[in-house]
């Protein structure tokens, strides 16, 4: 039997957050740009290997409007989240800076007591088009010092990864990371 566990993908629009799932849920990526309206959900079974061992996971994944029109609808939708990435866009600095935001939402609405968080700097494939972009030692500075400390029941062991929703480049990754620890945590 699969552990179920409701994830949310929380971030500002445009950073990517449809086209990560999109990628993660094996259905390549799109370059038309067409923002979520209110909140999108899909649900995915996946074995996680772990060493000799195999886990099953039922993962809900909430893909959330990013547009501040939308935040009195989010709301509604954090409800029992155990789990969320955190997506900014390496080329835009004021993505990073605004997850505070996310997590105080987040946190206000989810109903959870402690959530696990993955902080996610997508689009690594454009990092050598724009000088406008957040250096992974930048975004690590930030993730384990203000951002971190700005609420209390948020892991404070965030894990990041920078991902390419384009290539694929550590979207697997992320969500496996993500699932074996709700896995670890929940599977009692």
């Amino acid at each position: 039997m699969a552990l179920l566990v409701k994830i949310s993908l929380c971030g500002d629009g445009g950073v990517g957050k449809t086209s990560l799932r999109n990628r993660y849920l094996g259905r390549g990526f799109d370059t038309d740009y067409v923002p979520t309206i209110g909140t999108d959900f899909v649900s995915k079974q996946v074995i996680l290997n772990h060493g000799a061992r195999s886990k099953k996971i039922r993962f809900q994944i909430w893909d959330l409007a990013g547009q501040p029109t939308f935040r009195s609808v989010r709301t509604l939708y954090y409800k029992h989240t155990v789990g969320a990435l955190l997506v900014y866009d390496i080329t835009r600095p004021d993505t990073l800076f605004s997850l505070d935001k996310w997590l105080n939402e987040l946190s206000k609405h989810s109903g959870s007591s402690d959530i696990l968080v993955i902080v996610l700097g997508n689009k690594s494939d454009l990092q050598n088009e724009t000088k406008d972009k957040i250096n992974s030692e930048e975004a690590r500075k930030y993730i384990s010092g203000e951002l971190i400390t700005s609420l209390d029941n948020i892991n404070d062991d965030i894990n990041y990864f920078e991902t390419s929703a384009k290539t694929g480049v550590n979207v697997n990754a992320a969500f496996h990371k993500l699932g074996l620890t709700l896995y670890n945590k929940y599977k009692t």
